[in-house]
């Protein structure tokens, strides 16, 4: 899935807000308060209902980009968001996630999924960096 978006806000507010979700996650997760600086290839254990994965944070590059890495028994999950300024007050953020199943049954139930939950996820994704975006526009 890949979903590219244009955004009225400053390229470091739309990095802050993935930022602070990530470190709300970790401290949620692991009871860690950790800084910025520390999560580059910090990865931890996160609870998804009754299955439990493991996400490692890829890269991270100060208001440019976040990719993160989830391995479960299922299979394993690269999700990015990469972060390009129009100007300063214009940003256009690209979306990506590839799925690489364990099994040939997970494969083909993912490629299911994906094709009648897509249109739906891409949506909420949207309404949710939407969202961000009028955030932002309230607050100044």
């Amino acid at each position: 899935m890949e979903i590219k978006l244009n955004l009225k806000m400053p390229a470091s507010y739309f990095y802050q807000k993935i930022l602070e979700s990530v470190l709300f996650d970790i401290r949620q997760q692991t009871g860690e308060k950790l800084l910025e600086t520390q999560l580059p290839n910090y990865s931890y254990d996160k609870q998804f209902g009754k299955n439990r994965a493991t996400l490692k944070i890829t890269q991270l590059i100060k208001d440019q980009s976040y990719h993160y890495e989830t391995t479960s028994i299922r299979g394993t999950y690269q999700s990015s968001y990469d972060i390009f300024a129009n100007g300063p007050q214009s940003i256009q953020v690209i979306y990506r996630e590839q799925a690489k199943a364990n099994s040939k049954l997970q494969q083909t139930n993912d490629l299911l999924m994906g094709f009648i939950m897509g249109f739906m996820r891409k949506r909420g994704f949207k309404k949710m960096l939407k969202q961000i975006e009028k955030t932002y526009q309230t607050e100044q």
